[in-house]
């Protein structure tokens, strides 16, 4: 894709709606990919086949699709709300429609006094009981066409929901009611066809909750063709504007909800073949599967594609773009340093809480080049009350990223009034990129204890935390570091550089490709830009410098590993769409050295954590003690706490000894010559490798990305992330004095035992001075 294009697309304000989870302790490290089933690990599932719910929605063609991804569907504990949104033209409009809620609570929810209110563009539309334990049913609710708007509708859920036997503060992890997007959305009278750019937002997703993107190529296509069509995905990624995007490739089209997407030119006859009676330039049409929609973009050359998909950018989808992704979304502030930002800005909206534990939460993007360490806080201004009756344990809880950093004391029983208390968060517990802040507010009565539904009056509010409430951001120490792969997840950096990026798939089978194309568009949405991005078949070069991305399956690893650099053999030039027959190895390799290559690559976590983890385990076997193994171990026991603390860790972070069964690793390098930076994405299989790419899509595992390294359990479908014990510093932009005197201090704060010495070392020499100097000062006094 051009450059003009590319420059189209930049500068967007937007937002995925943040998640707010009311845990009181730090978030487990177990499960990351946010579990839909409810608040914390309740074992409480419904008893009814996910499918069943879902199989007649898979019919409906009337049914327009909310455009949040299912992590954005769960309703948790006392109060919480959910903002959806949904899009129709302005037929549809005139003829109204229903709305359409399929969900699901948790057995301790009390259907007495739980209730879903709901609002279709700020206004009331209905409410229903929380009362569907055993399994989803739906609720349909009648919608005037005069609430409704062509363009983007907005819905907003708000779950008030109380437990039926508990009044404890613990029971509110209980409470979840979870919304099956599958069989939600707007229901209008008419079906709805995929006919221009904006109705592509209506589509459905597929049984796995993702919206499925199928680039339709013919047999014998290379990194050539996947190249020409990389910049034609991300420009259709941001005008769908959804975070789930899964992209897959394939000689044929799909079925079911999705998007088959065919780039042709006349000089190819496969492509043209594919692209029927399309005309010329980007257009839309309907799939052959109902529910599916068919996207061309066709050209007289290869040469006219870049053109063409600017005049579409600039034409037809410029209000997909405006009202998609450059509009602002509720819940998430992107962040510059020294500004700040109200709650209002994160689309919060103030209101009295009668519940024992309130909880909201948005996300905040920083630069990718932000060094978090201890030279400066970022300041919450809070501005809130409580009401009088509250038991003195009450407290404010600030947690960022899972790791609790702030508390503030609530102790006072007449009541507080907080009028811009400062409450400083510290940048080290931050990252660049994506950032999650929970407000959690623990606010028990002593007549919680008795528990006596009779004697309940949750009329009468106990908290309030207004939108005013001000977040204040410093000047940032500005250098950019690697391995960071929070930096790739929030913001594509470095990989949005105008140098772009190499993508390589180590071997062309579907698999693989599909991994890579569908990590190309995910760059493209945390870029909010396309990224000049170039597909290749075979390892990078052992001497490359640029930035690359690698897809391998273990095996085609372990196939290169053994060969000499000059020894390789040339890469196969065309994809291979026929089913991988490649099988785990049931031996797990604890790592692989790859020659040729810009990286080593380690197939198990960390080696170091994992040794760790092994003597911590078998400490206790040894037959005898000794005051100086004891007091060395509680030393090592000390200097590992100290560090946890230090950097806001989990002891659960640390690696297990057990490794998953099936896994993938996606990890991050510097290259051989320092100057690129290349992320490998591995799994066992070609298989596996499709499963890898799935769970990336999922923004709950996306968003989570971290560190050095992540291993994502395929079974589990959970992640661990692994810091780097050392980050390389690439790219500095800001030479100023009070850039570099806030990189110098994060540095001392990273590096404080280098500070310490430093300073005892400057303490010596000026004790040497004076020793020497003061002696000879001064007036004689023999005289």
């Amino acid at each position: 894709m051009s450059c003009l294009a590319a420059a189209v697309l930049l500068g967007i304000p937007a937002s995925p709606a943040a998640l707010a989870q009311s845990l009181l302790s730090d978030a487990p490290a177990a499960p990351p990919a946010v579990s839909l089933r409810g608040l914390g690990d309740s074992t409480i599932l419904s008893t009814r086949p996910v499918a069943l719910a879902r199989a007649g929605a898979a019919r409906d063609i009337n049914l327009a699709a909310f455009e949040q991804s299912r992590s954005a569907l769960a309703l948790e504990g006392e109060d919480d709300v959910v903002e959806l949104t949904f899009v129709l033209d302005a037929g549809h409009v005139a003829e109204g429609g229903d709305l359409v809620i399929a969900y699901r609570n948790a057995v301790s929810v009390m259907p007495e006094a739980s209730m879903v209110s709901v609002m279709i563009n700020g206004a009331p539309v209905g409410d229903f009981p929380i009362r569907s334990p055993s399994g989803f049913a739906r609720q349909v609710i009648d919608v005037s066409p005069a609430l409704l708007r062509a363009g983007v509708n907005e819905v907003r859920l708000r779950a008030v929901q109380r437990h039926r036997v508990d009044c404890s503060m613990e029971a509110t992890y209980e409470l979840w009611t979870e919304i099956d997007g599958q069989a939600s959305g707007f229901r209008s009278r008419s079906a709805l066809r995929p006919e221009d750019f904006q109705s592509l937002r209506t589509l459905g997703r597929t049984e796995h909750g993702l919206t499925d993107l199928r680039l339709v190529l013919p047999a014998g296509a290379g990194a050539a063709t996947l190249t020409r069509a990389a910049p034609v995905v991300q420009t259709l990624a941001l005008a769908l504007n959804r975070d789930d995007l899964s992209v897959t490739v394939a000689e044929s089209e799909g079925r079911g909800p999705g998007i088959d997407l065919i780039v042709a030119t006349d000089d190819d006859p496969g492509s043209l073949a594919a692209a029927g009676s399309a005309p010329y330039g980007l257009s839309v049409a309907a799939g052959a599967d109902a529910g599916r929609a068919r996207v061309v973009l066709r050209a007289a050359t290869a040469g006219e594609i870049p053109g063409l998909l600017l005049s579409a950018v600039q034409g037809p989808l410029q209000p997909v773009l405006d009202t998609g992704i450059r509009a602002r979304r509720k819940g998430e502030i992107r962040a510059a340093e020294n500004s700040a930002y109200t709650l209002a800005d994160a689309g919060y909206v103030a209101a009295p809480f009668s519940g024992r534990l309130f909880h909201t939460g948005f996300d905040m993007i920083l630069p990718a080049d932000f060094y978090p360490a201890e030279y400066a806080t970022l300041d919450l201004a809070l501005h809130a009350a409580t009401s009088p009756g509250l038991k003195p344990t009450s407290q404010l809880l600030v947690r960022v990223n899972g790791h609790i950093v702030k508390s503030l004391p609530m102790r006072d029983a007449d009541g507080e009034v907080f009028s811009g208390r400062k409450l400083e968060l510290p940048l080290r517990a931050f990252r660049p990129g994506r950032n999650q802040i929970e407000l959690l507010a623990e606010l028990e009565r002593a007549a919680d204890d008795a528990c006596v539904f009779a004697e309940r009056d949750d009329s009468v509010p106990r908290f309030i935390l207004l939108d005013t409430t001000e977040i204040r951001v410093p000047a940032l120490a500005r250098v950019a570091r690697s391995p960071e792969l929070a930096a790739l997840a929030g913001s594509a950096y470095p990989y949005a550089s105008p140098s772009g990026v190499s993508v390589h798939a180590l071997k062309p089978d579907a698999g693989s490709v599909s991994a890579a194309m569908t990590m190309i568009a995910k760059m493209g949405l945390a870029a909010r830009a396309p990224v000049m991005a170039r597909m290749e078949f075979g390892p990078p070069s052992a001497d490359a410098g640029a930035n690359a991305i690698v897809i391998a399956s273990r095996r085609a690893v372990e196939a290169l590993s053994g060969l000499e650099p000059a020894a390789s053999p040339p890469a196969a030039q065309a994809i291979d769409f026929a089913r991988a027959r490649d099988f785990a190895d049931p031996m797990p390799t604890a790592s692989i050295h790859l020659p040729g290559a810009a990286v080593a690559m380690s197939m198990a976590t960390d080696p170091a954590a994992l040794l760790d983890a092994f003597q911590q385990t078998t400490r206790g076997l040894a037959t005898g003690g000794s005051l100086v193994r004891d007091f060395g171990a509680g030393l090592s026991d000390a200097s590992r706490a100290f560090r946890h603390w230090l950097n806001y860790e989990r002891p659960s972070d640390a690696a297990p000894l057990v490794e998953p069964l099936r896994k993938a690793l996606l990890l991050q390098r510097p290259s051989v010559t320092g100057e690129g930076v290349v992320t490998w994405l591995t799994a066992d299989t070609s298989l596996d490798m499709v499963e890898a790419s799935d769970m990336l899509a999922d923004p709950s595992v996306w968003n989570r990305l971290e560190g050095e390294s992540v291993v994502l359990d395929l079974d589990a479908r959970t992640l661990r992330a692994t810091r780097p014990q050392a980050y390389f510093t690439h790219d500095i932009k800001d030479y100023g004095p009070g850039n570099l005197r806030r990189i110098a201090a994060a540095w001392f704060s990273d590096h404080f035992r280098i500070y310490v010495v430093l300073v005892l070392a400057l303490m010596a020499v000026f004790a040497i001075w004076l020793g020497r100097a003061v002696p000879g000062a001064g007036v004689r006094t023999d005289r």
